[in-house]
């Protein structure tokens, strides 16, 4: 099996608007109760002794959703900001900061973001994504 490289997912998200990663989430696992599952699961990837970082962080990035301009940017600059900051947290508690584990803390805030926008509609148009019931 291949190592998760961090550089190389950063460049397989140039040039797409954030936004556009949520949305292929939301096509991918329609229903809620789903995308809750994926963000459970992803939550338990991260090593047990960086687990109590999840809710923290996930709200850290929330705060980021009520920005219009933050889904129009392009998802390798979010990606970098995500990683970078997962980074710091998991650095500050001396944890892992391993690429496999960088890019869970990054999939557990886009599910978490697809999660909150797979039942409210408002959300969906706020961030771009058009046509979703």
């Amino acid at each position: 099996m291949e190592k998760l490289s961090v550089e190389q997912l950063r460049s397989q998200f140039k040039g797409k608007p954030f936004y556009r990663l949520v949305e292929y989430y939301l096509k991918k696992e329609s229903r809620t109760e789903e995308l809750k599952k994926e963000v459970l699961t992803t939550m338990e990837l991260l090593p047990p002794s960086v687990r109590h970082l999840s809710v923290a962080f996930i709200d850290r990035w929330n705060q980021c959703s009520y920005d219009r301009e933050f889904w129009q940017k392009h998802a390798s600059k979010v990606f970098s900001e995500i990683v970078e900051d997962a980074r710091s947290a998991l650095a500050w508690v001396d944890a892992p900061t391993d690429d496999e584990t960088l890019y869970t803390m990054f999939q557990m805030v886009v599910l978490t973001y697809a999660y909150s926008a797979s039942d409210q509609p408002n959300m969906r148009e706020f961030i771009g994504i058009q046509g979703e019931e």
